[in-house]
């Protein structure tokens, strides 16, 4: 007797995506967006590494809007979203998280400082020190412009992380500011403290060459 096949239906995962993905504080309202593969008979938010789901829709087509209002500390975490299918029936995996990252303007910002000052010439190496002495989080270093941290580090024993921009060219120029990561479950930043502007000088152009 031949043996006997089994087919193995896959559901596949669905993706998350958050909107606006930046610049979210306490009070604002977030909408996380869930894009399924096919159509659903029902989709869930989850807050990651919860089993209780938070938010449901039905009969849904191709994407799920949660809408977030009145953004609180406690929202502040990873989030997940899940769908049973219609045709093939079944219940997909937990799509990939995605984490809220939320300003909270109650805590006090970082101090920053620029050494050398301001204006530098090519090929100086620059140092900017963020320093926060009463929260010990992660302390981000960002660049007018990008949207996301250029560089993060655990700041030291007295609150001050140290980052070197070695060997500086024009493309460096710009003003700079810090914020830093609440300590705690929750995925807190303290607000942008003041700014600090880096001018790099570009070398004078040989006689001769335009």
């Amino acid at each position: 007797m031949a043996p006997m096949a089994v087919a193995l239906i896959l559901v596949p995962p669905p993706s998350l995506s958050l909107h606006p993905s930046q610049g979210v504080s306490v009070g604002d309202t977030v909408t996380l967006r869930c894009h399924l593969p096919r159509p659903a008979a029902w989709v869930r938010l989850y807050r990651y590494e919860n089993p209780t789901y938070i938010k449901q829709k039905d009969k849904v087509q191709d994407m799920a809007e949660f809408s977030l209002a009145g953004i609180k500390q406690f929202d502040a975490v990873r989030y997940q979203c899940q769908y049973q299918g219609l045709e093939p029936a079944g219940t997909s995996e937990e799509s990939d998280p995605v984490e809220l990252l939320v300003t909270d303007n109650s805590y006090p910002p970082p101090s920053i400082s620029l050494s050398p000052k301001e204006r530098v010439k090519m090929g100086t190496n620059v140092t900017i020190c963020c320093s926060n002495q009463n929260y010990r989080g992660t302390i981000f270093l960002h660049k007018d412009g990008p949207s996301a941290p250029i560089q993060h580090q655990h700041p030291d024993g007295g609150g001050t992380a140290t980052f070197t921009l070695f060997e500086v060219t024009p493309a460096d120029s710009g003003t700079y500011r810090c914020s830093y990561r609440v300590g705690g479950s929750y995925l807190l930043l303290s607000p942008l403290g003041n700014n600090v502007t880096l001018e790099v000088i570009p070398n004078p152009t040989p006689p001769g060459r335009s």
